[in-house]
């Protein structure tokens, strides 16, 4: 049994993203994925620019975890921990190097859908509401 936590585990316990438990061991499993492949270069179908780490650890974390669900909501609170993470070990010249091997494959201007869907910013909050009259805001409860 290891005597520390894995720098993941530790960023996961400091930003609060471990809530009732149920859904950390997925957690953790896909975001050592997601880490690894930020790390090999492997981009997603939202990847837009890597040079830039705001698109990369929003969007692209948003995107790469969107198969686990959390009941108790704690996203904001695993992207963070994530971003964390990949801030302090994807240093700017493996991010460099991926914006250079880009392919025509790569989605520009996307958005996230599906559980895992934050909006970049306020303002781009605002023009999606603005064109579907049908949606409802909501936010996650944690219990």
């Amino acid at each position: 049994m290891p005597e520390s936590l894995s720098a993941l585990q530790q960023a996961f316990k400091d930003n609060d993203a471990f809530q009732c438990g149920y859904c950390t061991p997925g957690q953790i499993c896909s975001a050592t994925a997601l880490i690894e492949e930020v790390k090999q270069n492997w981009p997603s179908h939202v990847s837009t620019d890597l040079k830039n780490p705001d698109g990369l650890l929003v969007q692209e974390i948003a995107e790469r975890m969107s198969g686990n669900i959390c009941r108790c909501s704690a996203y904001p609170n695993i992207i963070k921990a994530i971003s964390q993470v990949l801030e302090s070990q994807v240093s700017e010249s493996q991010i460099q190097e991926a914006s250079t091997q880009t392919t025509d494959n790569t989605v520009q201007n996307s958005s996230v859908t599906g559980i895992w869907s934050p909006p970049p910013s306020e303002a781009q909050l605002g023009k999606t509401s603005a064109n579907n009259k049908t949606a409802t805001a909501t936010t996650g409860g944690r219990s």
